[in-house]
């Protein structure tokens, strides 16, 4: 029965693989096996550190020969098992982190709110559930479906997926649009039942508060949003070098209420966690680089010349010209928003299946939108002002917008456009780097005065952005300490894999290497015409692998039809003609070799693996 057992188990592990693979409908099979193999594989792996720790320690209580080796063996193997177990030093999952967000427990149980539709869950022919995404939220009450929490876009898109049918689709979709949060919540507020825990983005004020509780009134209720309330104005600051020039502290807290800095512009404070929006608004206080207009270049070209040592020279001259060439330009601004316009209009899933029910036999999913009325000459005129003699922030840049609202048409496609320009234009500072390295490329002197001209306001952005990205990782909570994985970047496990385990593994292969040529060499003879050809070949090879094979042969041209007889190349042309040639043959004998084993296995003729030759 030991036997018998484990032969069963490989037989139809073995055949639910094969039926999983060629069979779609059954490929879950192969993946649950999968599932069963890693649990017998984690099982092997108790049992192999378990064996190795037994063996070990015995050697070095008897005191055996090498008994020393075997401490350093168990020292190494539970400093490995501590930090990879352990997670030691490992940064958590930034997907699942949630940046921005904070957390405070609630079961499901517990959540007030509850909205439904008239309706019913349709039966799968194949019989499958809701999604998990939402199977614990969504639930049938009599004619009513019912959903309990708010519904995010991702548990919407899963539902509506569950069936195809459109009467299906716009039941979901007007469940969605009912379970939602309050208008002053959205985009703040939410509920993840996965996890049982309310959520909040960013800071939640006293209104934000106000508007939660009277959403419930039961006791957990109140406690979650007393604790996220608490959570989510938690304060931290930073030390910074000071407020960009031309930035006051009035302008960071127009940016956010929750921003604040210290009068003398040293500290840096939020109060709750920074959301990844709010750290690229913050970001975003640097003017734009202005356009490469004849007056800006000449401007410039006048203030670099005035710090210089020694006038431009030619090819310092044209790369002057081509860096400034990559920045933007005036028309380039009109021109991508004059032809600016919506996409067309999608219908939703409730218009399509009114328009089934009236009867309607063809239904098209999108409507064609009607071209956008084009810029007026007031509303050019402003944006050519605007791009000659302002210098563009995000502040300036949304007094553009509004200007350009009043002066006539102007959808929100065209405000994206001027949004999305403007965010893919570089700063005064970025553009200065690129100008810096252009000139420093090219033969030519670049003054110490023109290096701090063009690298100072770089140095000021790089300080500030700095000092956002410290607080942005100082405000935040971590939610899920062991999310990441144990081989994350600098963590102790990949240091010492990498600095320790690998160091000393090509230690032994370099010693080994030593051993092995002349083991072969001794035990090589070239006594008849295959031996011999099988040596040269070898020869050519590590000769071409090395320092010494390249110079011999340096002298044949590359241009020349010889070429081919460099080390280098007759090195490449072997490994990857002829070595490849008999790796194939080799490959299909090793799976015809694999599928007859297996087979065999399969099939209990072979039982090898059970200890025994029969």
């Amino acid at each position: 029965m030991r036997r018998l057992v484990p032969l069963l188990l490989t037989a139809f592990g073995g055949f639910i693989l094969i039926v999983a693979y060629f069979i779609p409908a059954f490929q879950w099979t192969g993946e649950f096996s999968a599932i069963c193999f890693d649990i017998l594989a984690a099982i092997a792996m108790i049992l192999g550190g378990g064996n190795l720790l037994k063996v070990h320690l015995k050697k070095v209580s008897d005191q055996a020969a090498g008994w020393g080796y075997s401490i350093v063996t168990l020292v190494a193997f539970l400093i490995t098992l501590a930090v990879g177990l352990g997670k030691v030093g490992i940064p958590p999952a930034e997907k699942q982190e949630n940046f921005g967000v904070s957390y405070a427990p609630l079961a499901l149980a517990d959540f007030p709110l509850e909205f439904h539709v008239e309706g019913q869950v349709p039966q799968r022919v194949d019989g499958a559930e809701l999604p998990p995404s939402a199977r614990w939220q969504t639930s049938q009450e009599g004619d009513l479906l019912v959903f309990r929490g708010w519904m995010t876009s991702a548990q919407a898109r899963d539902l509506i997926e569950f069936k195809g049918e459109l009467k299906w689709k716009a039941l979901v979709e007007g469940l969605y649009e009912r379970a939602q949060p309050p208008v002053e919540l959205r985009g703040k507020a939410s509920y993840n039942a996965d996890h049982q825990v309310l959520a909040f983005t960013g800071s939640m004020t006293d209104e934000d508060r106000q508007a939660l509780l009277a959403l419930g009134t039961s006791e957990a209720w109140k406690q979650a949003v007393k604790a996220l309330h608490e959570q989510s104005n938690v304060g931290s600051s930073v030390t910074i070098a000071g407020l960009p020039s031309g930035v006051t502290a009035e302008r960071i807290t127009e940016i956010d209420e929750s921003l604040a800095v210290s009068i003398d512009g040293k500290e840096l404070s939020i109060a709750g966690p920074m959301t990844p929006k709010l750290r690229g608004k913050l970001g975003r206080v640097f003017p734009v680089a202005p356009p490469a207009t004849e007056a800006h270049r000449k401007q410039l070209h006048t203030e670099l010349a005035n710090r210089g040592e020694a006038e431009f020279t030619d090819e310092q001259e044209t790369a002057f010209r081509q860096a400034l060439d990559a920045t933007w330009t005036v028309d380039g601004l009109v021109r991508a928003v004059e032809q600016a316009a919506p996409g067309p209009r999608i219908r939703s899933y409730r218009e399509m299946y009114q328009m089934q029910l009236a009867g309607e036999e063809t239904i098209e999913p999108e409507i064609p939108a009607e071209p956008p009325a084009p810029l007026t000459d007031e509303q050019k005129t402003l944006l050519r002002d605007f791009a000659v003699g302002a210098t563009a922030d995000a502040s300036s840049i949304g007094e553009l917008i509004g200007r350009l609202q009043a002066a006539g048409e102007f959808v929100d496609a065209k405000v994206e456009a001027v949004n999305v320009f403007f965010s893919r234009c570089p700063t005064v500072g970025q553009r200065n780097v690129r100008l810096f390295k252009a000139l420093a490329s090219v033969p030519g002197e670049v003054s110490q005065q023109q290096r701090d001209y063009l690298l100072e306001p770089y140095r000021e952005q790089a300080q500030w952005e700095a000092g956002v990205n410290a607080l942005f990782a100082q405000a935040h909570r971590v939610k899920y300490a062991w999310s990441g994985t144990y081989n994350a970047p600098g963590t102790p496990f990949l240091w010492i894999y990498e600095f320790v385990f690998k160091a000393l593994t090509a230690t032994m292969f370099a010693m080994l290497a030593f051993y092995v040529a002349s083991a072969a060499f001794r035990a090589f003879r070239a006594k008849n015409f295959e031996a011999g050809l099988l040596l040269g070949t070898a020869f050519v090879i590590l000769l071409g692998r090395t320092y010494l094979g390249t110079v011999l042969t340096d002298w044949i041209p590359d241009e020349s039809a010889w070429s081919v007889l460099r080390m280098d190349n007759l090195t490449v042309l072997i490994m990857s003609v002829f070595n490849t040639a008999g790796t194939r043959a080799i490959m299909i004998g090793i799976a015809l070799g694999i599928a007859s084993t297996s087979l065999k296995v399969l099939l209990g003729i072979d039982r090898s693996y059970l200890g025994s030759g029969e």
